[in-house]
């Protein structure tokens, strides 16, 4: 199976931790208007056919690009049963560090950082408790977790770029469906059979649709036929920043799975290419979080 598609099932079946510390969690996104002509027909949006080679130079073409990113996003999140709302406080110096404050009724809950070779977390004290936190490498969690986990992937997350599934365009099936472009690793029109016939395929099916005008990401969808679980990304109000790129706004996303997971995303502020600190601290009077490695 395609190492990228792996590590989406991983987060996938781990919904639950990963919702929760909002650390692996945040993905790609939709559009605005643009260049590409639409024709309808009859009120039927006809577009001209792009192979996958040039739907993919395209889709690198119109990635998020930054050096320094500062935001604010609310999120509401729904797990099984339970829900919970709270802000996180997002700064990133691209592939260097990925900092992240997650807070409610402006209170201070839990802080990350997130580097190429570390990942430190820390939990506020809540009642009783005492403040916990967590340092260790992708090598050592990675090997936990049973996936395979680094900075590139989390940083694409963050920022709304596509998770690069295509290195190989051959293996890749351009379409069109619903008046999107689509890229997906099997035909859309099998897809759709498989689905409804409730066959089985022997690989994770993915596809990505975008915004004809912009080549920006609308969907992105991940099914897995055994087990039975998918993960679905949706995005939308894309807005002009930095005087020439768009960025999603608002974010929707579905995982089922072990857990059935909602979470709504969105941002109330992003400021690109400004200095700014880094701050982590970890108290002398905090526990450290072990993690029993698997055998």
């Amino acid at each position: 199976m395609n190492k990228r598609i792996s590590r989406f099932f991983f987060l996938m079946k781990h919904s639950t931790r990963i919702a929760s510390a909002m650390l692996f969690v945040i993905i790609v996104l939709s559009a605005c208007k643009g260049r590409e002509k639409i024709t309808l027909n009859n009120g039927r949006c006809i577009l001209d056919f792009k192979n996958a080679k040039t739907l993919t130079s395209n889709l690198k073409e119109k990635e998020f690009k930054f050096d320094r990113l500062n935001g604010k996003l609310s999120v509401d999140a729904e797990i099984d049963s339970t829900s919970a709302s709270f802000t996180v406080a997002l700064r990133m110096k691209k592939d260097s560090v990925i900092w992240m404050s997650l807070s409610k009724l402006g209170i201070e809950g839990a802080r990350v950082l997130i580097t190429k070779d570390s990942v430190k977390f820390i939990k506020r004290p809540l009642g009783d408790d005492t403040g916990k936190f967590f340092i260790g490498d992708y090598a050592y969690i990675s090997k936990m977790l049973n996936t395979d986990l680094d900075f590139e992937l989390l940083q694409s997350l963050l920022i709304g770029n596509s998770v690069e599934f295509y290195d190989e365009d051959e293996k890749i099936k351009p379409g069109i469906d619903n008046c999107q472009y689509t890229l997906g690793t099997i035909r859309k029109n099998k897809l759709h059979k498989v689905m409804e016939k409730g066959k089985e395929l022997k690989e994770p099916a993915q596809s990505i649709y975008m915004i004809p005008e912009t080549f920006k990401i609308a969907r992105i969808l991940f099914y897995e036929f055994g087990p039975d679980r998918s993960f679905d990304a949706r995005y939308s109000e894309y807005e002009l920043k930095d005087s020439a790129q768009l960025f999603p706004m608002k974010m929707n996303y579905t995982i089922k799975a072990q857990k059935n997971v909602k979470i709504d995303i969105s941002y109330s502020k992003l400021v690109l290419n400004e200095e700014q600190s880094f701050p982590f601290k970890i108290p002398e009077n905090y526990e450290a979080i072990t993690v029993k490695e698997k055998k």
